[in-house]
This record gives structure tokens, C-alpha cells and sequence, in this order.
């Protein structure tokens, strides 16, 4: 069944009013799919790309459902508190970007997960730069990685860093405790799958930054390249 584009009330005096059908909310949505007027709607991300945030005891999750995902800058504005702004290349003319509000000078790193693989990248201290004091909204910059200027930032380090290292073991450790392996995940219907998903998740504190569903996408592209052969 093919997803709706657009939702018609029609009332008793003939006139009718017409919605966007993805203004639908979750619970509008299953009761139309249960009387087959659209179909469920899947609870596991299908995004192209997921970026994994990664602070000390927390971690996020979200997708980007772009064919390449490339960090470009982060960097933290200080005016009455501080904001974060990740800038991702995604291979159009105007870059992606996210904010980012939970303690965004202490985030560690990130990593951008595909099909194509997983690349880590750490904001160090090292490497960081004050970009200073601007008069506009008397704002204070900080530059955590700066690709498109900073010779020193390249592109992130692949599947042997330490920080895709620490992720894979992690959730090796939690499909052991729960007694699976990463093939026989897969091969389960997706509500199994969903159940198995969210006790992985709270066992590796991954929360999603937007939407509950990055996280399950994430957990299945990570299973899918744990079930690859070496």
C-alpha cells in the first residue's frame, strides 16, 4: 500500500476539508491503518546515515537519510547559554545542520554510520580554537572542528578507531547478555526485532536526539555490519 499524500473530512453540509496526511499524528495514523486506509507505519529508522553523539555517560542518535554524510565544521556559540551547531556536507548545495543543546563544549566526538562503513571523529582540546568575541548579540565562538578551513581535520579515522571499536564491543556485550546473534536478530519480525532493539538501546544509553526510531535504525545497520563476514 502506498502512503498518503494528502487526508479529506468531508461534513454533512457537503464542504470538505483537505491536511497534509504527515501532519496526521502517530495515534491518527494507526486508526487509519487498522481500518486499511493507509499503511503502519514502521518504528524502525530506515535513514540512509545515522550520526552518533557521544558525550561522558550519554550518547544520541540521529538519522540522515542522505547518500553521503561528511562533517564539515562544530562549533559552540556562547551568548546566554551555549549552543552547539553541528554542519554536515550531504552532497547538495546547502549543508545539514543540527543544534545541539545538552552541554555542547563537553561533547566528546562523533560518529557518522552507512552502508559504506563508520568514520569516528573526537573534538579534542588539542585542536580546539577560540574564534572569539563578536559584537553581533555579543556572542563568544568556539571552533571544535573546522574541515573546510583547518588542515589539521581530515576525514575521520574509519572502522579501527577506537571510538567504532568501543561501539561494536558494546553491543556485542549486549547481544550476548540477551542470547543473540546478530544474524538471528535480523531474520526476526520487525515487532520482535523493535523489543529486542529498545532493551540493546537502554543497555548502551542511546537516546534519540529527534526521534525514538534513529536509534532502532541505527541498532539495525549496526547489527546488519556485525552479521557481515570478515
Amino acid at each position: 500500500m502506498s502512503e498518503p499524500k494528502h487526508l479529506t473530512v468531508e461534513y454533512d453540509d457537503g464542504s470538505t476539508k483537505t491536511i497534509e496526511f504527515s501532519k496526521v499524528d502517530r495515534d491518527g495514523r494507526l486508526a487509519l491503518a487498522n481500518l486499511g486506509l493507509c499503511p503502519h507505519q514502521t518504528l524502525i529508522g530506515t535513514a540512509k546515515h545515522y550520526v552518533l553523539l557521544e558525550w561522558d555517560g550519554w550518547q544520541e542518535v540521529v538519522g540522515l537519510d542522505r547518500e553521503s554524510v561528511e562533517l564539515l565544521r562544530y562549533y559552540v556559540i556562547r551568548r546566554i547559554e551555549d549552543r552547539g551547531r553541528l554542519s554536515f556536507a550531504v552532497g547538495s548545495e546547502d549543508p545539514e545542520l543540527f543544534i545541539v543543546k545538552r552541554l555542547p563544549r563537553e561533547l566528546k566526538g562523533v560518529i557518522v554510520a552507512g552502508t559504506g562503513g563508520m568514520r569516528a571523529f573526537d573534538f579534542s582540546s588539542e585542536t580546539e580554537r577560540w574564534e572569539g568575541i563578536f559584537e553581533s548579540g555579543g556572542k563568544i565562538e568556539y571552533v571544535k572542528y573546522d574541515k573546510t578551513t583547518d588542515p589539521r581535520y581530515q576525514q575521520g579515522p574509519a572502522e579501527t578507531a577506537p571510538r567504532v571499536a568501543r561501539l561494536r564491543e558494546a553491543l556485542q556485550e549486549q547481544l550476548t547478555k540477551l542470547g543473540f546473534r546478530p544474524g538471528e536478530l535480523l531474520a526476526m519480525e520487525e515487532p520482535q526485532r523493535l523489543g529486542v532493539y529498545r532493551e540493546i538501546a537502554k543497555g548502551m544509553g542511546i537516546k534519540g536526539m529527534e526521534r525514538q526510531g534513529d536509534v532502532y535504525g541505527f541498532l539495525e545497520l549496526l547489527a546488519k555490519r556485525s552479521a557481515e563476514p570478515e
